[in-house]
């Protein structure tokens, strides 16, 4: 058994074939160091990890140390948080491997990513499909950092290519969908996951993707019923009922929304979509319950770090509260809208939100510069925010 016929097994997504080859090898010799490895891989994947370094350590009893040992110990030190050794054994293996290996590139690139250093990750990623151009995840990986990068063209082709070599992966048809519906190609993205749905009937994830663009595309009949019927063969997944709720806002049943949003409240299953839908209704409501929303509006804040949105909706909306201390407003918006700024620095409705409060505190010079780099970031098809930008600056003289 050689090492490349298990690696590329593996590499093509034959788990079973990789798995059965390398328990064959072990039937006829315990210490077979390719097999071993080959079966800690496979242990990686499913999360397994005492059983990998078990394997591991077997595979190299005699301290001998190669590209592939080394690859199966920093998936391991990452497994443990331990991010620093992991990145030196990756770098190592990139350093001193012949041939270099793909898989060195793609385990740093996921550490730079966890680091947010995208641009790092980019080049990594670049590099793991140059050397092998048809593994699909390296391509799915790369395009979701360009997208990260806000590259949405240049992901279309690995996204393409990723769901050429692997047509039965679902977040490949949900990412591609994305970038679609970014672009407003609404059409495209239909079509692309009606054709997904042939090969995965019924799969939760296309069929969620399905029901936002047909929404998107003003067929709320049939995406409603989607919905509908995800949320009920889905009782306890979040993102199901979060989903249900948002069609039920849309749709103008927004107390109905508010019950769903609380009972998963009460179950502890809230998430940063269902706090977000609680304070959007609260804000829509006659009276609005402007205090409710911004207590909704912090707790999606809470439970998604990384969710930019939320803090930009925050800051919005104490900059229009009209009670309170003025003065204590503004100063909480701002810091919101930077927190919203640095959770997406590439987004500009942060900053132009920034701007205004900017200039309601009376900082114009301040409130004029930022208007200004709105103009300068915002691309040209984000006519609204444009607009909103120039009249700040007419208006700030």
């Amino acid at each position: 058994m050689t090492t490349q016929s298990m690696q590329a097994l593996l590499k093509a997504g034959e788990v079973d074939k990789a798995r059965a080859l390398a328990e064959s090898a072990l039937s006829k010799n315990k210490d077979d160091r390719v097999a071993l490895l080959t079966l800690a891989k496979l242990a990686s994947v499913e999360g397994d990890w005492a059983r990998v370094e078990t394997l591991v350590n077997q595979a190299t009893r005699g301290g001998v140390e190669d590209p592939d040992s080394l690859l199966v110990r920093a998936a391991l030190a990452t497994s443990r948080g331990d991010d620093e050794a992991a990145r030196n054994l990756y770098t190592q293996v990139i350093r001193e491997a012949k041939p270099p290996r793909a898989e060195a590139h793609f385990g740093l690139s996921y550490i730079l990513g966890g680091l947010d250093d995208f641009p790092g990750a980019r080049k990594e990623l670049e590099k793991a499909v140059q050397l092998e151009p048809d593994v699909a995840q390296y391509r799915f990986n790369l395009a979701r950092v360009l997208l990260a990068l806000e590259e949405l063209q240049l992901a279309l082709p690995h996204l393409q290519r990723a769901l050429e070599l692997n047509p039965l992966n679902p977040p490949v048809y949900v990412v591609w969908t994305i970038v679609l519906q970014q672009l407003g190609e609404l059409e495209q993205a239909e079509d692309l996951l009606r054709q997904g749905l042939k090969l995965l009937p019924d799969n939760a994830e296309l069929l969620n993707s399905l029901s936002s663009v047909l929404a998107a595309r003003g067929n709320p009949s049939e995406a409603f019923g989607i919905v509908k019927k995800l949320a009920v063969q889905f009782p306890d997944d979040a993102a199901a009922q979060g989903n249900l709720a948002r069609m039920m806002m849309a749709t103008g049943h927004r107390d109905e929304a508010l019950e769903v949003c609380r009972a998963l409240g009460r179950r502890g299953l809230s998430t940063a979509q269902t706090k977000s839908i609680e304070a959007m209704v609260l804000e829509a409501n006659e009276p609005p319950d402007i205090e409710g929303a911004v207590g909704a509006w912090r707790e999606a804040m809470d439970l998604d770090p990384d969710d930019w949105s939320s803090a930009n909706n925050l800051g919005n909306l104490l900059f229009r509260w009209e009670e309170g201390d003025p003065d204590e407003r503004l100063t909480a918006a701002s810091e919101i809208l930077e927190e919203a700024r640095r959770r997406a620095p590439n987004r500009v409705e942060p900053l132009l939100n920034l701007a205004l409060v900017t200039a309601r505190k009376g900082d114009k010079a301040k409130a004029k510069a930022l208007a200004q780099d709105v103009l300068k970031r915002a691309p040209a098809g984000e006519k609204e925010l444009r607009e909103q930008a120039e009249r700040l600056i007419k208006t700030l003289g």
